[in-house]
């Protein structure tokens, strides 16, 4: 404990003497060149010509939020670890498209992933127009042409349509928090 005492104080009065110091001093610096924001890896994703953030939330919900800080989700289903919740009567806006059955996605009690339903092709282009211009062109998935992914850094956003019933899913998964889950039974894939 004086020990620790000592060192706080010593940097206290450090502190307290530098700018004394530097005004006595009358070497000039150049001028400090700003320092750029620190990020993470896989905080951001680079393209050519863009560079992107990715998604730390789905609509002001962030990633790793606890199911009970979540207001009024009713649990639908349990499949080990994973739970799955809903919000009764939201509507949720994406660009010039609704989405509606929102389904939120809970890993061991944290949130990790979403899933929500839109209607029509109008929807779809407005959804993929959007998000192309906030992230990056999609990549198709599987082979479909209306199937595609948004893979950004820890985020993966897939973008599923169905011309037969004129409807669609969109969904967000954060990976880390989603993949022990992402198995048969709520569990790591083996």
């Amino acid at each position: 404990m004086k020990t620790r005492c000592l060192v706080l104080a010593a940097l206290c009065c450090l502190l307290a003497c530098g700018p004394a110091a530097a005004k006595t001093s009358q070497t000039k610096h150049p001028p400090a060149k700003k320092a750029e924001p620190a990020t993470t890896p896989h905080e951001t994703v680079e393209v050519p010509g863009k560079v992107i953030k990715e998604p730390n939330a789905f609509h002001g919900t962030k990633w790793g939020t606890p199911m009970a800080a979540v207001p009024d989700l009713t649990v639908v289903e349990k499949d080990g670890q994973a739970a799955y919740a809903t919000v009764e009567g939201v509507v949720y806006r994406i660009g010039d498209a609704f989405l509606s059955n929102v389904v939120y996605g809970f890993c061991q009690d944290k949130f990790a992933a979403v899933m929500v339903e839109y209607k029509g092709r109008k929807a779809y282009d407005a959804i993929r127009k959007f998000l192309s211009a906030k992230y990056t062109e999609p990549v198709q998935v599987e082979e479909h042409p209306d199937d595609l992914g948004w893979p950004i850094g820890n985020v993966l956003i897939r973008m599923e349509f169905s011309r037969e019933k004129d409807a669609g899913t969109l969904s967000y998964f954060y990976q880390p928090l989603y993949a022990p889950c992402s198995g048969p039974g709520g569990t790591a894939p083996q």
